[in-house]
């Protein structure tokens, strides 16, 4: 467990695969009773793996913590629902990673979330692999944490997978229209990280980007016409 805290350096990537295939193994062999005391702990540790910089370290923990989920009794379930719902966005984003067996197990362990929390569309949508239909039943399901979910995504606008960073602009798009319904401010602050965007070096991202940016800009200014044109009527 340790050992994990030290995952994020590249040279230690070899000892974490090592480690994450210990746990698995443990896991296996305890069984429920036994392993469940440390479960939550353990997927706490794991959840920043998901985007480390070794495919294997992904695939390794993405795979891990399906298993603790797994692990997890009934008793220690409302415990371990915060940090499942944590997992959500990275595994959605990591569905689209470059390394198919990332990607793989990224929609097995969403399809595992889905039920841990008994989100029935959510669980259909994973199934299918639709990721915009994924998107949309995050912020459908989970309205208040519209703001969490935008802070989440900020840093995959910098990863160095351009389908991952697509992906990003796409679900912070989405956000947009939910940011319409709850503050000018969250929709400035997403067209601002979006921004950088425009000079993407992959033409794809670049222009999804351009694409969100016009359409947040041209509802934002919508929304404040509509708004002068209230303020007018009551006027006069």
């Amino acid at each position: 467990m340790e050992t994990l805290q030290f995952a994020n350096t590249p040279i230690s990537s070899p000892i974490t695969v090592k480690v994450l295939n210990i746990f698995r193994n443990a896991m296996h062999h305890l069984g429920k009773r036994h392993a469940s005391p440390f479960a939550l702990e353990l997927a706490e540790k794991i959840l920043p793996l998901f985007n480390h910089a070794s495919s294997e370290v992904r695939e390794g923990s993405i795979r891990l913590f399906k298993d603790v989920m797994d692990a997890v009794v009934w008793l220690k379930k409302r415990s371990m629902k915060k940090t499942v719902r944590r997992g959500l966005l990275p595994l959605l984003f990591q569905m689209s990673d470059e390394t198919p067996s990332v990607a793989q197990a990224s929609g097995e362990a969403l399809v595992s979330c889905a039920k841990f929390l008994k989100w029935k569309e959510l669980k259909q949508q994973a199934q299918q692999k639709n990721t915009v239909g994924i998107m949309k039943c995050l912020l459908q399901q989970d309205r208040k944490g519209v703001e969490g979910y935008l802070q989440q995504s900020l840093p995959y606008l910098e990863d160095s997978q351009a389908s991952l960073r697509c992906e990003a602009v796409r679900f912070i798009g989405l956000i947009g229209k939910h940011a319409r319904e709850q503050s000018e401010e969250m929709l400035n602050e997403l067209c601002s990280a979006l921004q950088p965007l425009e000079d993407d070096p992959h033409l794809t991202v670049r222009s999804v980007a351009s694409e969100t940016i016009q359409r947040q800009n041209a509802a934002s200014a919508q929304s404040r016409l509509a708004a002068l044109c209230f303020w007018l009527c009551e006027v006069f």
